[in-house]
């Protein structure tokens, strides 16, 4: 697996250590933890926007992939039958398959929204 160098994953790593900094730092004072969910929330954001659009390209690669090997089987002499055959398993691999590539990023906003849901809860169990 290739590492390209992207200032909007820079970035990501950037929000997650300063989350865990303030999380050790919270443990001194305790007004650090505001800022830990706030980077915790930003943080799992922007891992979310960067895991959709890796899975909407693999999917559109894919997609253009299985388009070439559809073509080249159907212009063998049983292709018009292996064009028109509609096999549920091989639908049900598929939708696997695409659930399975988008299972991080589903995760990944989970979690944005359950530190979403603490941070404010924080709030107003101290006001």
């Amino acid at each position: 697996m290739k590492f390209r160098y992207n200032i909007f994953s820079f970035v990501t790593a950037i929000m997650f250590v300063l989350a865990f900094l303030c999380v050790m730092v919270s443990y001194a004072t305790y007004f650090m933890f505001y800022p830990a969910m706030i980077f915790f929330e930003a943080g799992f954001v922007m891992l979310s926007i960067k895991l959709i659009k890796d899975y909407s390209s693999k999917k559109e690669n894919m997609e253009q992939k299985e388009d070439v090997i559809v073509m080249e089987l159907a212009s063998g002499e049983d292709g018009e039958a292996y064009v028109m055959q509609q096999d549920k398993k091989k639908k049900r691999r598929k939708s696997n398959a695409n659930f399975d590539r988008l299972l991080p990023a589903i995760f990944s906003i989970l979690a944005a929204v359950l530190f979403v849901y603490l941070f404010i809860s924080s709030i107003i169990t101290h006001i």
